[in-house]
């Protein structure tokens, strides 16, 4: 077994998620026997003897030096200038608040950014040519209110009965509901009156009798502290869902994307919270983060590959996390949930080797940090899954602390954002016939899928470029 810190080590999500035997908590997750490729990356000055030497060469790049710059007057006046506009732009006014400091689990460290929302956010996503891949659904959309409603109903009948995660058959309803926001959110690719095609679940089990134990068609998320206990917690690693540790069936690329000389493909998430909001729109803590598409899709964004060779220090052995008795003791008051699931009689799913047997030969994704990054969130969002960088991020203390004390009833706001955040997924398939209708673009997906550049062991290059009228890499 594994034992991984979540604190201080990024693993490529299992399921999209922590993949775990029956122990969860804050600061503890204990993974199968799948090796795992992780960037283990605790800080230099907290390592003591020995673990100082286990650092390896990757994790070292994170601390940078630089020469202390002194600025002329007339930079300081520039950077002045550069300060209020972003003052004035994460200026906290309700549900008009343009954009919030956030900060973003990159693999080198955590960057802050000003992460758009609200209209805003709707704005910028057009102007980059995006609409494609990202659509904030509005919380008065009545065919949201009816998912909201079929997801209340049975969030504990049906999803968390099934260890809150499944394959879409076991939940009809629910995918029917997600099925008409996305024929709304991107009709050119979605609804039948241009030619699209909604089909329900990611594709990835083929196997009738994996179906209904390794499939993850649909989602819920609780956080890691929380009482009642879950499999999957809102996942602060950068990733996209085709690069994950999820099982594949052999050549599910060849099945979920059958006829792919016809079709372009798009894997669209339905992302649904179910917590209180903060008086700016947004849930109160680990919001969802959706990176935009480079130059409209049309590039990918730069990011390592990491590989299980980066899983050894300069001697040739395996980095090792510390044991989980080491994260109990420094953190006793989160182990009550693990001490709770020790002694239960109740077993989870055994997961064993339901894993992508290419994991390991394919490589890791890491997403480097880029000034030109824009990031959007909000608490309903429908977005392309495998063509769109995401995550979760932390809001800035002080701005959350702000809209804490400003709000109508500041003890009831500080028992909400102290809850953590619960969602859930829905995952679809959309696929259109770009040659059927001047002008409609191929998903980058679907081009590298088309072009051998994106294959069930290998991973699609960094910083590749697509022709998606032509639905080619470059």
């Amino acid at each position: 077994h594994k034992n991984t810190h979540t604190q201080n080590v990024f693993i490529t999500h299992a399921f999209c998620g922590t993949m775990t035997t029956s122990l969860t908590t804050s600061s503890i997750t204990t993974t199968t026997t799948t090796r795992l490729l992780y960037s283990y990356s605790p800080s230099p000055s907290g390592l003591k003897g020995s673990a100082k030497r286990r650092v390896s060469s990757s994790s070292r790049k994170i601390i940078v030096r630089r020469k202390q710059v002194i600025p002329s007057s007339s930079s300081s006046s520039s950077s002045s200038s550069a300060t209020t506009k972003t003052t004035q732009r994460t200026e906290l006014r309700g549900k008009e608040t343009r954009a919030r400091k956030l900060s973003v689990p990159y693999k080198d460290g955590n960057k802050d950014y000003d992460v758009l929302v609200n209209d805003e956010a709707k704005e910028k996503i057009k102007a980059r040519n995006c609409s494609k891949y990202v659509s904030l659904i509005d919380g008065e959309n009545p065919k949201l209110k009816i998912l909201l409603n079929v997801i209340e109903k049975d969030w504990d009948r049906i999803g968390v009965k099934n260890k809150n995660a499944g394959h879409h058959t076991l939940w009809p309803e629910a995918f029917e509901a997600g099925k008409a926001l996305l024929e709304e959110c991107f009709p050119e690719e979605c609804s039948p009156e241009f030619g699209g095609e909604v089909l329900n679940g990611v594709g990835f089990v083929n196997e009738p009798e994996f179906q209904k134990t390794r499939a993850i068609d649909f989602m819920q998320r609780r956080p890691k502290g929380d009482f009642t206990h879950c499999k999957y917690n809102p996942l602060p690693r950068l990733h996209r869902d085709p690069d994950a540790i999820d099982y594949k069936s052999p050549n599910w690329m060849e099945t979920a994307m059958e006829n792919s000389e016809e079709y372009s493909y798009r894997y669209y998430n339905v992302w649904i919270s179910r917590t209180p909001k903060d008086p700016t729109g947004q849930v109160w803590d680990n919001p969802l983060l959706v990176l935009l598409p480079k130059d409209g899709g049309s590039k990918e964004w730069k990011y390592d590959i990491r590989t299980e060779k980066d899983n050894l220090d300069e001697n040739g052995n395996e980095i090792k996390p510390p044991s989980a008795f080491e994260q109990i003791k420094s953190n006793p008051m989160a182990a009550a949930p693990i001490v709770m699931n020790m002694f239960s009689t109740k077993k989870g799913k055994d997961f064993g080797d339901a894993t992508d047997p290419n994991y390991l030969a394919r490589g890791s994704p890491e997403l480097i940090a880029d000034d030109e990054h824009e990031w959007v969130t909000g608490p309903f969002v429908a977005f392309d899954s495998f063509d769109c960088w995401h995550g979760s991020g932390k809001w800035d203390s002080d701005a959350k602390k702000s809209l804490i004390e400003g709000s109508k009833n500041p003890m009831e706001a500080r028992s909400e954002a102290a809850k953590g955040r619960i969602s859930m997924e829905l995952r679809f398939r959309a696929r259109c016939k770009p040659n059927s209708r001047e002008g409609l673009a191929w998903s980058p997906v679907s081009a590298a899928y088309r072009s051998n550049k994106f294959t069930e062991d290998s991973v699609r290059p960094s910083e590749q470029t697509y022709d998606l009228l032509s639905g080619k890499a470059l």
